[in-house]
């Protein structure tokens, strides 16, 4: 059994609220990962989208708090209505969290090299 399929069957929902304004569900889910660590933003990501039968880029895992010991961890996940929605609404850094790690390496690494060098000068010689 692949561990996706394995953390599938170990996840369950344990709130949801619904907001309009935004056009999202915020959900607070469960994860039973007894004997392994905490399961991957993307594992997750993909899980719930598969359970709630939307697509990958309509789901944001926001936050993943571990309990320690326990093999439980509990996640914030908002999902979208659309994908267009979520991409405007959530925040850059939490699109760069549910990217996978070499996509968000690049986008990192262009906004890095637009941000003005520490020490250059600003203005023109006097």
């Amino acid at each position: 059994m692949s561990q996706s399929t394995a953390m599938s069957s170990g996840i369950s929902i344990a709130g949801e609220k619904v907001n309009k304004l935004l056009g999202r569900r915020e959900l607070e889910v469960e994860v039973q990962h007894q004997g392994q660590p905490t399961p991957a933003r993307l594992q997750l990501r993909d899980a719930v989208a598969s359970m709630l039968g939307v697509k990958q880029g309509q789901v944001y895992v926001v936050e993943v708090r571990t309990s320690y010991g326990a093999g439980r961890s509990t996640a914030k996940v908002h999902v979208y209505d659309d994908e267009a929605k979520g991409a405007a609404v959530e925040p850059l850094y939490v699109r760069l969290r549910n990217m996978p790690p070499e996509e968000a390496k690049k986008i990192r690494e262009a906004i890095k090299a637009k941000k003005p060098k520490k020490g250059a000068k600003k203005g023109g010689s006097k």
